[in-house]
């Protein structure tokens, strides 16, 4: 089995952290996102999207780029929500080998709402390392700390149309807010086209739940 280079793994929480702490988180996504890049191209061919179901191979794929901003306010549509998020159990507690692996994926439900009335389900997708952007992701830190503007359903999370207040569950946390958890969060943002750059953008993607 492939193995990515080793990486130091820690848990880190942005708000109330100091200078030097979000240096070291940022300096983190940056090492992942380079031990990413440079491990798959040595890397063996993975096993085809479509027969793993991959999020490459649907319509989630760049959906938020179908209707970008021409006037500077955020568009409502098209919308993507990720439920029932499963991540591998030794991401959640830490006790695996620092290590990141070909064979590490998620696996999710999505919906794809393109307005109001019309909407796609998707079941058992998947993201597996070998498929994620080679990039540091450093925009999730500040993404992820804003709650979502607007209108919402508060605390009460749904598959949509009306995103709730926070953008990713509150349960559980220490896979949300360590480099495996900022790193996967972050490329399916930029996947599905969230643009970095337009930080107003951020009623059109949230994380429902995680699936236990």
């Amino acid at each position: 089995m492939k193995h990515y280079r080793s990486l130091l793994l820690l848990p880190f929480v942005l708000t109330g952290c100091a200078t030097t702490d979000m240096q070291g988180a940022l300096d983190s996504l940056n090492g992942l996102g380079q031990s990413i890049g440079t491990s798959l191209s040595q890397a063996a061919t993975p096993e085809s999207a479509a027969n793993r179901n991959s999020l490459l191979g649907t319509p989630l794929h760049n959906a938020l780029r179908q209707n970008l901003s021409t006037d500077g306010r955020a568009p409502e549509w098209p919308k993507v929500v990720i439920s029932n998020l499963q991540i591998p159990a030794d991401q959640m507690t830490l006790t695996r080998s620092l290590t990141l692996k070909a064979s590490d994926c998620i696996r999710f439900d999505a919906v794809l709402w393109h307005d109001a009335k019309r909407s796609e389900r998707f079941s058992n997708l998947s993201l597996c390392a070998p498929e994620l952007p080679k990039q540091s992701n450093n925009f999730v830190l500040t993404w992820k700390s804003f709650s979502i503007s607007g209108k919402t359903s508060g605390q009460v999370r749904s598959d949509g149309p009306t995103p709730p207040y926070s953008k990713l569950p509150g349960d559980p946390e220490r896979w949300l807010m360590n480099q495996f958890g900022l790193y996967y969060v972050g490329s399916l943002l930029t996947l599905v086209g969230y643009d970095p750059n337009f930080t107003v953008d951020d009623r059109r993607f949230w994380i429902r739940n995680i699936k236990g």
